[in-house]
């Protein structure tokens, strides 16, 4: 049976963001209407790889292209906030649609959030499996991107001091621990495409992933970039997740609990990836592993998740599932996307 067509204008005007984040976001709600309204948009997103056809892309690559001084795009983009959303939207499509190609030559690229505040969701499921014996672990991040989420023990979460690093949740919900965290002995990131701190390009892109309209983001991401020398060596791996996941887990001395985890990472896998993922990973957590992970339910059926203990708070949230050690997954409650309200009810 041939797979559906991929429809891009459903892909740009549905689920390319959640509802609450659109509500939030009047600038980018309107530019992803007004590009589900373009050909040319559509077009350039029908051509994109299956792995990476994601509406996100496209606003990245055009975020890009302003940050690199698009002589239309860049005061566009620094109007935000002070012209209308209509009129951002329909002048940056007007210029995508001038020239196609000022999206089309970044679509070798990979969306890449790196979002920070998925660590204080990851900080709240470590505190609890610290609960319950693993006083010491390995983290092992898949879909690392520069591997900003390896320090969940580094970060602080709604500390009030001006301090730009830190991490802000809106809502904590169920059981959220304010106990300490386990200790990390060893960080691993895997990625396809590894970023690096050091190369401008690469931050760039980063920076150009983030949605512009939360400035305190990009002044985040220069807060932690600024201090990442003085935190511990993390190890990035080059390669597919497959790939790459036996080995990782191999280098972790048996002095601590591997902890493998991911967030909006699967949903880019292909149903059979998924599930030999799902295999993978169930062989790793009879051997004494941990599996955690933070994925939208409905674009992941091959990571097989379990029934949510409770419904989800909201439309769009990610799903916290978590399969501690010769245990099976089990569904440990929800969180916003990126990291900003977790609703957590251990199993």
């Amino acid at each position: 049976m041939a797979e559906p067509r991929f429809d891009a204008a459903r892909a740009f005007g549905g689920w390319a963001m959640s509802p609450d984040d659109r509500a939030r976001l009047p600038f980018y709600d309107h530019l992803l209407n007004a590009l589900a309204d373009s050909s040319v948009a559509r077009d350039l997103l029908v051509e994109v790889r299956a792995t990476q056809r994601n509406p996100m892309l496209v606003l990245a690559a055009l975020h890009y292209r302003a940050l690199r001084g698009d002589a239309v795009l860049a005061p566009l983009y620094r109007s935000i906030g002070e012209a209308t959303p209509v009129a951002f939207a329909a002048g940056v499509v007007a210029r995508l649609e001038e020239e196609p190609s000022i999206v089309r030559d970044e679509l070798h690229r990979s969306t890449q959030t790196n979002e920070p505040g998925r660590s204080a969701v990851l900080a709240a499921v470590l505190r609890e499996l610290r609960t319950r014996g693993a006083h010491d672990v390995h983290l092992i991040d898949v879909g690392t991107s520069m591997g900003l989420n390896l320090y969940p023990d580094l970060y602080r979460v709604n500390v009030d001091d001006g301090d730009p690093a830190s991490l802000s949740m809106e809502d904590w919900d169920g059981t959220v621990s304010d106990g300490e965290l386990p200790r990390v002995h060893q960080r691993v990131g895997l990625d396809l495409h590894p970023l690096d701190p050091e190369d401008p390009d690469d931050v760039l892109w980063l920076r150009a992933c983030l949605w512009p309209e939360e400035q305190h983001r990009s002044a985040r991401l220069d807060a932690i970039l600024a201090r990442l020398g003085a935190w511990p060596r993390a190890t990035r791996m080059r390669g597919t997740a497959l790939d790459l996941v036996d080995g990782a887990v191999a280098s972790c001395s048996t002095d601590a609990t591997p902890v493998i985890f991911h967030s909006w990472v699967a949903g880019y896998f292909s149903r059979d990836d998924q599930e030999q993922w799902h295999e993978r990973m169930i062989r790793h957590v009879a051997r004494g592993a941990c599996w955690v992970y933070f994925e939208h339910p409905q674009i992941v059926a091959g990571l097989a998740p379990p029934a949510p203990s409770t419904p989800a708070p909201r439309e769009g949230a990610a799903q916290i599932v978590v399969a501690e050690p010769r245990g099976e997954p089990a569904a440990w409650g929800w969180a916003h996307p990126h990291g900003r309200w977790i609703a957590l009810h251990p199993q």
